[in-house]
């Protein structure tokens, strides 16, 4: 009896490794399929993208940051929902750091948030509900924000401020 119990706990093992390893096989299909589609569209992101190129203040942004060596991979469009008076956005990865981007957001010329941030470093913020004030880089009416743990922001931000005043 044990031994016809064994034989079909085995069988039983034998069946679900060979279900679970015929699911991979498809889910990898399905991948490549996924990878196929971007390759052909040309929409694999390390170009900049409509966003960035319909708005010359962006494009300017891009050129500069690619002139100084910057490598900018993964464009973006922002989230134009995130600063308050926000017009429009877009997020980079500079240098491969893929946590820590470059987002650049296009500001109302007439908010009183823009003034205020110009004057204090410290833009108005909405996320979930929540309002915060969130330390930003101000030229312009535009908003730079690369987030401190960024090993080249200082260099960045010096940058922009040069180039773009």
């Amino acid at each position: 009896m044990k031994k016809l119990f064994m034989i079909l706990l085995m069988a039983l093992i034998v069946s679900a490794l060979a279900a679970c390893s015929g699911d991979d096989k498809g889910d990898a299909a399905d991948s490549t399929d996924a990878d196929v589609t971007e390759q052909t569209d040309g929409t694999s992101g390390d170009e900049p993208n409509s966003a960035v190129l319909d708005n010359e203040y962006f494009k300017n942004v891009v050129d500069i940051l690619k002139a100084e060596g910057y490598e900018l991979t993964n464009f973006t469009d922002g989230d134009t929902d995130f600063f308050t008076d926000t017009q429009s956005s877009f997020a980079v990865q500079v240098n491969g750091e893929d946590m820590l981007t470059l987002q650049v957001f296009e500001m109302d010329p007439d908010s009183e948030h823009l003034k205020n941030a110009a004057e204090t470093g410290m833009g108005q913020a909405e996320f979930e509900g929540e309002v915060a004030e969130i330390p930003v880089l101000v030229i312009d009416n535009h908003y730079f924000f690369l987030a401190e743990g960024h090993p080249d922001q200082e260099d960045i931000y010096k940058l922009l401020q040069e180039k773009l005043k």
